[in-house]
């Protein structure tokens, strides 16, 4: 969650203020203007079932309410942005917490009226504070994501991109109903402007967007050790961002190795990836929506190895955002509101601030280390998920029913073939080796006896886990079958 029950009852003892407001109600047409008024001060949050005395009076149906809410104020404020609307309990009653960043293009207008935070009040401004808005406006610098991209036309933009994006459940009806020409469609997604495309427009939907920006290309890597001169597996990858972001996703799931858990209650093996799907897709859209994209050496860089997986992408957090921050799910600042709003609409990104929460939960639910941030403003932001500690290819499955040890100590009594066998596995052995190496003749005695039942402990693996009957099949030692290989090795020598 966005905030801790214990966050929410200091915000309440603080009283209404500049970022600030409470209300009783979640009607569209009280919370419209505050949220409004937000955007075009400084941010703030917005507490509704609270009274002005800061009593907690809750909200009836919270999570149905704040789905109808979210939706209505999405719609009704222009230009499109990000912000999310949680529920939260105290003193056992539900609140929304509405938590809106502090907006990038002012003047936002709430069904056509512009409004703004004065201490501890909300109310339209008048015509020389927006003269003044938009004056402001025009004098700062204009983020890359909305520069003209050069050299760019609709020839250049990817059919299925366009596509997927316009067809989205979450596209506004103006924008899917109107019969003015694809041009005219993402100007009013504001991709494009006086009949020209956008950098943002190129990065989301561009056939080859590298062509114009290399910055935008991605590089994925994967290795056993880093030392190594070759890697596994490279790739370089460059097109609309959303085709883009799935290649990752889908070079990182299949470059991780598989873990096993085990549920002493069935006694059923399920083999699950090291990283959950989860963590890896929001860890990708998180690199994309925030990275810095004017820096053109920079980018955004997956390295896959047994150890970690590391997810870097160029720029710093933004301003007044650190490592804390991140991991409590703060976003004050979004660096590119145009390319979030579209990964938004495609369903890449839900909540403002959630996806480093999410990530964290995934993590959590997997039995992994936790995830770490690294911020540097001269090398990037850096996202490192850990392979668990202690057996990176097995974790059983502790239930009621499950005896405490998770690894017992080996006692070669139990199952003499399994620990002949680990005694004699030497890097990667196929059936026939490992049938000369234990001097036996019968090759199906050898995998029932011996590598059926080591598989099933997990101290041995496949080296083609997705080819199981091929020609080329080899075994090897899993983590937990070194530990228990040199446990039998300590023995022997005491």
């Amino acid at each position: 969650m966005s905030k801790t029950a214990a966050e929410l009852k200091q915000l309440l003892s603080l009283g209404e203020n500049q970022t600030l407001e409470y209300l009783t109600s979640c009607e569209l047409k009280h919370c419209g203007p505050q949220v409004c008024a937000f955007l075009n001060t400084q941010g703030g949050y917005l507490l509704c079932g609270v009274d002005d005395n800061g009593q907690i009076k809750g909200v009836e149906h919270a999570e149905q309410v704040a789905e109808q809410l979210e939706s209505q104020l999405k719609s009704a404020i222009q230009p499109p942005v990000l912000f999310s609307v949680e529920v939260q309990e105290v003193e056992t009653k539900q609140l929304l917490v509405v938590e809106v960043p502090a907006g990038k293009d002012i003047p936002y207008a709430f069904n056509s009226d512009i409004y703004i935070r004065a201490g501890e009040q909300t109310q339209k401004a008048d015509v020389d504070t927006i003269r003044d808005m938009v004056m402001r406006k025009q004098v700062e610098p204009t983020r890359w994501e909305r520069l003209f991209s050069s050299e760019l036309d609709e020839q250049g933009l990817s059919t299925s991109a366009c596509n997927k994006l316009l067809s989205a459940k979450r596209i506004p009806k103006e924008v899917a109903q109107a019969e003015q020409g694809l041009l005219h469609q993402l100007q009013l997604l504001s991709l494009a402007k006086y009949g020209r495309l956008t950098n943002a427009a190129d990065v989301l939907l561009a056939s080859a967007p590298g062509k114009r920006h290399p910055q935008a290309r991605v590089r994925a890597v994967c290795y056993r050790h880093k030392a190594d001169d070759e890697y596994q597996d490279l790739q370089h990858l460059d097109g609309p961002m959303a085709e883009v972001i799935e290649q990752l996703i889908t070079f990182v799931m299949r470059n991780t190795p598989s873990r096993a858990r085990f549920s002493t209650a069935n006694n059923q093996r399920e083999d699950i990836p090291m990283y959950p799907e989860q963590a890896v897709r929001e860890a990708i859209v998180n690199a994309f929506a925030h990275r810095d994209y004017s820096n053109f050496a920079g980018g955004i860089k997956v390295e896959v190895s047994l150890s970690y997986l590391k997810i870097w992408n160029s720029g710093a957090f933004p301003q007044g955002i650190d490592e804390h921050k991140i991991q409590q799910g703060h976003i004050s600042v979004l660096r590119n509101p145009d390319i979030a709003h579209g990964l938004y609409l495609q369903g890449y990104m839900e909540k403002l601030g959630r996806g480093s929460v999410v990530i964290q939960e995934a993590c959590i639910a997997a039995d992994l280390p936790a995830p770490k941030w690294q911020s540097d403003s001269s090398s990037g932001v850096t996202l490192t998920l850990f392979a668990p500690e202690a057996t990176p290819e097995v974790t059983p499955e502790v239930t009621p029913e499950a005896t405490p040890e998770a690894t017992p100590e080996a006692t070669p009594e139990d199952n003499p073939e399994v620990y002949k066998l680990l005694a004699c596995l030497d890097g990667e052995l196929s059936t026939l080796e490992i049938k000369g190496k234990l001097g036996l003749k019968d090759r199906e005695h050898v995998r029932d006896s011996y590598i059926k039942p080591s598989l099933e402990k997990a101290f041995i693996e496949l080296t083609l886990p997705d080819k199981p009957k091929s020609p080329k099949q080899k075994y090897r030692l899993t983590s937990l079958g070194k530990k228990v290989k040199q446990q039998l090795s300590d023995k022997k020598k005491s």
